[in-house]
């Protein structure tokens, strides 16, 4: 009897190989797009609060327009004229500040709204979302958050004001 030893590697070992290669980078392709939207989400996260935050500490300084629901406006329109920098009474205080947090919301693709908090009390939100997800439409802030639960898939957070 004669045997032949094998030496080397044969072909379907080859493509094998190359097969599980190609899942393997495949997959950590995916996994580097994941991360990248994830920090996109975070950055959008980050700059929505941030706008959030200087809102509420804006209606902080002014107490008696939070007093009067001057700041209990809903979704915010963009002002077609220019912000004024004038104080005035605190009326005119809220609408300034109101457009200046729209313009900064519109410069970064969000959109802003304010309404009352969906814990029950009677504190007001300052909702802010982002991409698809919007705060003017019939729904409302309903898009974003409803019986106080975020909705899958949207783009938005809320921050407890006063």
């Amino acid at each position: 009897m004669n045997y032949n030893k094998q030496k080397g590697v044969g072909l379907v070992e080859v493509l094998v190989a190359l097969l599980l290669l190609a899942i393997a980078v495949l997959g950590f392709a995916a996994l580097q797009l994941k991360a990248v939207d994830a920090s996109l989400e975070a950055s959008k996260q980050v700059i929505g609060l941030t706008i959030a935050r200087d809102l509420a500490e804006r209606m902080r300084a002014n107490p008696q327009a939070v007093r009067d629901g001057n700041y209990n406006v809903g979704a915010l329109t963009i002002p077609t004229e220019d912000v004024a920098t004038t104080a005035g009474d605190a009326a005119s205080i809220a609408e300034q500040d109101l457009n200046n947090a729209a313009v900064q919301a519109k410069n970064n693709g969000m959109n802003l709204s304010i309404a009352d908090c969906p814990t029950g009390n009677t504190r007001q939100c300052i909702y802010v979302a982002w991409e698809e997800t919007t705060l003017a439409d019939s729904q409302g802030v309903e898009s974003c958050i409803k019986d106080g639960v975020y909705v899958k898939g949207s783009h938005c957070l809320f921050l407890e004001a006063y």
